[in-house]
């Protein structure tokens, strides 16, 4: 397997960064949203979740460059331009979000002032969340060019 994108397949270094991002999301998901705060903090987790945003942050920004660098494969033959402008768009608001997602908690962690703690807690919130959903919908998406329309989407995406 090249490390390179191809026309027809993702590189191990793109599928790399898909599936280890997705991974360690799903644990901050769980990390997050599984504790109380008094449990969370009294157990030294908001400081894993803490460091493994920034990971996040700085993977992401790698993943960024990396991209920039190496084209992604061409939609499949029959693929209508909403389709793709609908694909297209999800993938820039994964990484709007998951740069915007930790950089909030930066700020949550960081602030001076009460207000800005406040609003940077919401909008990290309002992130996660709106990852969650974009994760759903990517997960929907795929199980639909998988099963519906078997155009191997979903295989130029697999790490096997």
């Amino acid at each position: 397997m090249s490390a390179k994108n191809t026309n027809n397949s993702y590189g191990w270094v793109a599928k790399t960064f898909h599936w280890g991002i997705f991974m360690i999301i799903i644990g901050q998901f769980w990390l997050g949203g599984n504790f109380k705060e008094e449990q969370f903090e009294g157990m030294g987790l908001n400081k894993v979740h803490f460091l493994v945003g920034i990971t996040i942050l700085f993977l992401m920004l790698v993943r960024l460059a990396w991209r920039a660098k190496n084209p992604v494969p061409e939609m499949p033959e029959g693929t209508g331009k909403l389709q793709a402008l609908g694909a297209h768009g999800l993938h820039i608001l994964f990484y709007i979000l998951l740069i915007a997602l930790p950089v909030a908690g930066i700020t949550a962690n960081n602030a001076a002032d009460e207000g800005t703690v406040e609003l940077a807690k919401t909008m990290h919130g309002i992130f996660a969340k709106s990852t969650l959903a974009a994760v759903l919908i990517h997960i929907i998406m795929a199980m639909y060019h998988n099963f519906v329309k078997k155009d191997n989407v979903l295989k130029r995406m697999l790490p096997w």
